[in-house]
């Protein structure tokens, strides 16, 4: 049973050997596929290393453009703009020509990319540039014309801007070109429009593309006598910012307000040096925030850095004016104001902010008889009656110091309000 069926198998195998030998040239091409067979007759004797003209003193067309397809990461610290790209390259292989009627009507054909010349197009000012697919074919048509496009993950380096952090707008340039051939032996120039083609860009959660650009650059370096080609596009990128003011200018603006509240708090409250303290803990806090997320060293300083260090100086100057209006209202009735500090602190601006000595005058004199009062000494007597001549008197110097104070206070809460109000439209704006 077991050697009949396997004669059986032998004569059937016979039979298909004979059956492919009694067919002729033609029905051969058909039975190994016309794409093999046109692609067995490009690669004979094909060199890929060589550039592909007919004479050496040709210039070979390249026409490159880049296709972004997303913005991977924009990374200040380090100064490094990673996008995700199409690299549209496209050239003419004399030596990759047919006549499609000879194939059965093929148009084109798919060839592996290291299989074939390719111009070293590289990206200049790169950090990185990984090819996500290496293994991508290249198209090309009878005419000889090949269309690459691989899958590029690029790294450039840019100089980012953060003066206007966070509503800044980032320009980014990428450079293109070749690293061996010079302008006379390559010529590269704009796949289609001058600009990035962004009709496939994924959009971005932080970034928005605004504008790019592309221009074609000849070159001259001390190296080499010849000149050199480029392209070089220009990517503009606008920050989106409701998370960065929700975290970072919001907070500042809205503490930079509390600021002049500080010379509203009354003094025998005693609570104005805590209340500019935590003001001036809660700004430090957001400005290790600010330092964790951006480079601690910059080209130009953020205007919104200068803001949170501007509204540290002015906590420290109300600490310190704090400090000497306390001492002032607190300041002994025996030393009278001086007439001149007297008529133009307590009369003129007294007036314009509207303090009036005569009120606190009456409290602390109402204050003082009250105590008088509560010690018995109301029996009218002469000496209690000089007695409380003088303190009336040393009541109404300290009243003066008093009402000195408040004045100060009410003129600083103007004027740091003016200067917060200010700061807080510069940095928003």
């Amino acid at each position: 049973m077991g050697l009949q069926y396997l004669t059986g198998r032998a004569l059937f195998a016979v039979c298909l050997v004979s059956l492919a030998c009694s067919h002729g040239p033609h029905e051969n091409i058909s039975f190994l596929g016309e794409e093999q067979h046109l692609f067995t007759h490009l690669m004979e004797g094909y060199e890929k290393s060589i550039r592909p003209v007919k004479k050496s003193s040709d210039t070979l067309g390249v026409s490159f453009g880049i296709t972004l397809v997303s913005i991977a990461n924009v990374d200040f610290k380090t100064n490094h703009f990673e996008i995700v790209i199409w690299l549209k390259q496209m050239w003419q292989d004399f030596q990759l020509s047919w006549t499609p009627e000879d194939y059965n009507g093929i148009g084109n054909i798919v060839i592996p990319h290291d299989r074939i010349w390719q111009p070293d197009i590289m990206l200049f000012n790169a950090y990185k540039l990984d090819y996500m697919d290496k293994a991508f074919p290249a198209h090309v048509l009878p005419s000889g014309h090949i269309i690459w496009m691989p899958h590029v993950r690029a790294t450039a380096i840019c100089n980012f801007d953060l003066t206007h952090f966070p509503y800044d707008t980032q320009v980014c340039e990428l450079k293109f070109g070749s690293w061996t051939y010079n302008d006379n032996t390559l010529n590269i120039t704009h796949f289609d429009l001058p600009r990035v083609d962004t009709s496939s860009f994924l959009s971005h959660p932080e970034w928005n593309i605004t504008e790019t650009t592309a221009k074609k650059n000849i070159k001259k370096y001390p190296c080499c006598p010849e000149l050199y080609g480029d392209i070089t596009y220009t990517i503009t990128i606008k920050r989106l910012t409701p998370l960065y003011t929700r975290a970072f200018a919001t907070p500042c603006v809205l503490l930079a307000l509390l600021i002049p509240l500080m010379f509203l708090v009354p003094v025998e409250s005693k609570q104005k040096t805590n209340l500019g303290i935590g003001i001036f803990v809660c700004l430090s806090v957001l400005l290790l925030m600010f330092e964790m997320t951006l480079p601690s060293a910059f080209s130009a300083l953020p205007k919104i850095a200068m803001f949170y260090v501007g509204a540290m100086v002015l906590v420290t100057v109300c600490l310190i004016v704090t400090t000497i209006t306390s001492s002032i209202w607190y300041h002994s009735p025996s030393t009278p104001m001086p007439d001149c500090m007297k008529r133009f602190f307590v009369d003129c601006c007294g007036r314009i902010v509207c303090v009036s000595t005569t009120s606190h005058y009456l409290m602390n004199t109402a204050e003082v008889s009250m105590t008088h009062i509560h010690d018995g000494g109301s029996d009218g007597d002469g000496a209690d009656k000089v007695q409380m001549m003088h303190m009336s008197r040393g009541q109404g110097v300290a009243a003066e110091w008093r009402a000195l104070t408040l004045v100060i206070d009410r003129l600083l809460f103007i004027v740091f309000l003016a200067i917060s109000i200010v700061l807080s439209v510069a940095i928003m704006g």
